[in-house]
């Protein structure tokens, strides 16, 4: 009889330990779940929106090892794109190259999709880490999100499928980090972060 609650007990762990594998993993959105949805970042092509260097790349804040970058370093080049007409382009440095994103809502039961493309000179060039942070409303971390995008000279996609069921999440940023190297230069275009699933609230 003892033996039967053991067996019994193991697999109820079995069949739950499967059902979160299958909810973890079906939480896995593609670019076709955007159509029709809007993209929550201001600026994801990177365009110029003024003359002035300090805020023609509107949507976005960037930084170099915590500092404003070098003029030169990062530059928006209207002659390489993957969508539209410009690109952003950041040049071979010492310091580490970091973009943060407008804020944007970020709903409870909301299943959200980040995408990042990106390109170099080099066949092998600098792995870019695209993060997906959001944040309570006193403006406190409450998740973090990311992954790694390897760069050559095609361009290449990234992407983060995330989702909240805890409530006290209120806004999000999308951030783009990218390592010093040594030489050529790295192009990224076709950001986004959409909205595109509501799970459904019993």
């Amino acid at each position: 009889m003892r033996l039967r609650y053991v067996f019994t007990f193991l697999l109820l762990l079995t069949l739950i330990f499967s059902a979160s594998c299958f909810v973890h993993s079906s939480l896995a959105y593609q670019d076709k779940d955007t159509e029709g949805v809007p993209n929550l970042l201001s600026n994801p092509g990177f365009n110029a929106y003024s003359l002035d260097p300090g805020e023609a790349l509107l949507g976005w804040t960037v930084q170099s090892d915590g500092k404003d970058p070098e003029p030169a370093t990062v530059v928006i080049d209207g002659k390489e794109a993957l969508q539209g007409s410009s690109s952003l382009r950041i040049d071979a440095s010492d310091n580490t190259v970091t973009l943060l994103s407008d804020a944007f809502k970020v709903s409870r039961y909301g299943g959200y999709y980040t995408r990042l493309s990106a390109k170099c000179t080099e066949a092998k060039g600098p792995s870019i880490t695209l993060r997906f942070v959001t944040f309570s409303q006193s403006g406190g971390i409450f998740s973090k999100d990311k992954s790694k995008l390897k760069t050559g000279k095609d361009w290449n996609k990234q992407s983060i499928s995330a989702g909240f069921n805890k409530p006290g999440v209120s806004f999000g940023r999308v951030q783009i980090i990218i390592p010093p190297f040594s030489s050529g230069s790295v192009w990224l275009d076709d950001a986004g972060c959409w909205e595109v699933h509501r799970f459904r609230i019993d």
